[in-house]
């Protein structure tokens, strides 16, 4: 049996991870970017690479017909408009759609 904690004592250690865990959780958003000059089947390959390699990207899926990149990310560490350089660092300028 374990004793019981006074009122105002500090709360277990463990308590922060839980806190951490539903914080991230609430970062993540997804936005799908319109992405130019993508013309071949290898296009949508050195897209999704140049996009996966910004630190705090969770998914890339590029949609060649549609030439569309969808990306999960988190956006406490990173913006829209950070991916969207990657990607037209890489040739394929990308504009988030409204």
């Amino acid at each position: 049996m374990s004793p019981r904690m006074p009122p105002d004592a500090a709360p277990p250690a463990c308590a922060p991870l839980f806190l951490s865990a539903s914080i991230a959780a609430a970062a993540e958003q997804t936005v799908t970017f319109t992405v130019e000059n993508m013309t071949c089947a290898l296009c949508p390959i050195t897209v999704r690479t140049a996009i996966a390699r910004v630190a705090v990207v969770r998914d890339v899926h590029v949609d060649f017909e549609a030439k569309t990149a969808t990306v999960l990310f988190d956006d406490a560490e990173t913006t829209v408009e950070n991916i969207a350089e990657a990607s037209r660092l890489a040739g394929y300028p990308a504009i988030p759609e409204e």
